[in-house]
């Protein structure tokens, strides 16, 4: 094949599309994370659209182009970032963890030392928008239960692997103990908004931990 050949109108036609994708699904992206971060820092009924725009980079017809409104913005950038983040932060570590209790003092110990790259004193996202929307928004609060049910669905299933390999006691109950995990970060995380004091997270993780071995055979 010649030069000439390659640069044809209809090589460059074909390729066209591939690229309109590629900056659509950038521009999606960008939505999202910044959607997510103003909604996090702010709240979602006082988050700004102009200010998304403006900080993405993006037009308005770009949005309305990937989203009809800013509550369909809303719902995709909880969904899709907080998704990602229980993926990351707790599925994918106790996937398959034969000392699920282990795994978690560490998925702690990450968030008490600030790896997990959310800022404790803006609170937790989901907790944050549980409370502000869970009451007034039937989607929102479709959208919260389903990652609830998944992020205390995944310790669960955890807990149950470590009694079947004799790592978490057989006496307890799996889903109760991963309710009270959950419950007990959420807790710690509002303590920290509250006060505005990031070593209170640093101060109860001796105390979470002992809960978690107090689980072992």
């Amino acid at each position: 094949m010649t030069q000439a050949s390659k640069n044809t109108p209809e090589t460059e036609t074909s390729a066209a599309p591939d690229g309109r994708m590629a900056r659509g699904g950038r521009t999606r992206q960008a939505l999202i994370e910044t959607a997510f971060e103003e909604i996090h820092a702010c709240g979602f009924r006082a988050a700004s659209l102009n200010g998304i725009l403006r900080k993405a980079g993006c037009t308005k017809g770009s949005l309305y182009h990937h989203f009809p409104d800013k509550h369909a913005l809303g719902l995709a950038a909880i969904r899709e970032f907080m998704g990602a983040h229980i993926q990351e932060t707790w599925i994918v570590p106790l996937a398959e963890a034969g000392d699920p209790l282990t795994s978690i003092r560490a998925i702690i110990g990450r968030y008490a030392s600030g790896e997990t790259g959310m800022d404790p004193r803006l609170g937790c996202p989901f907790q944050n928008l549980t409370q502000e929307l869970a009451g007034l928004d039937e989607e929102f609060r479709a959208c919260f239960i389903e990652l609830f049910e998944t992020w205390r669905g995944t310790i669960t299933d955890a807990l149950a692997r470590g009694q079947r390999n004799g790592t978490v006691r057989k006496n307890i109950d799996p889903k109760s103990a991963a309710t009270l995990i959950v419950a007990s970060h959420q807790g710690i995380v509002s303590m920290i908004k509250a006060t505005q004091d990031e070593t209170v997270g640093k101060t109860v993780t001796p105390a979470f931990f002992d809960y978690l071995e107090s689980m072992r055979p």
